[in-house]
């Protein structure tokens, strides 16, 4: 039971994943993909450095001084995820525009747990549900 609310966010971050790509899709085809991904951005910086205040945490942002600068790139990667899901959405729709990113985002995962943090390890029961991510992801992609 102590494992329901992640478990209920993540469900949440997928809903809200498929709600906020087909939005940033719609307004990319009345302004540009850019400009969607542009003010999505803004949009949600401006909504957690609200929280930032209402929560009085925002005093810690000066931390990020003091890491390697390599964790400070994840705006980057957070950028490019949505200028590349607006621009594509459009041409794929949006089951097969998630399908892809989802089994691209789980293969992904599971290659940095067994081979740069060594959290888990990747064994063929992994490897059977990559090959039946792949198949469903074929199924659900093809035309």
């Amino acid at each position: 039971m102590k494992d329901l609310l992640p478990i209920l966010f993540a469900i949440s971050a997928g809903i809200f994943t498929a709600l906020e790509t087909s939005i940033n899709a719609k307004l990319g085809n009345i302004v540009t993909p850019i400009i969607a991904t542009l003010h999505s951005l803004i949009t949600g910086a401006l909504i957690i450095l609200i929280a930032n205040l209402l929560k009085g945490s925002l005093s810690q942002y000066a931390q990020v001084i003091h890491v390697r600068p390599h964790l400070l790139i994840g705006g980057i990667f957070g950028t490019f995820i949505i200028y590349l899901v607006t621009k594509t959405m459009p041409k794929l729709g949006v089951a097969t525009t998630l399908t892809i990113v989802v089994a691209s985002e789980i293969i992904c995962g599971l290659l940095i747990d067994a081979f740069i943090t060594k959290q888990h390890e990747f064994d063929w029961l992994k490897l059977i549900g990559v090959i039946l991510l792949l198949c469903g992801t074929f199924f659900i992609a093809r035309k």
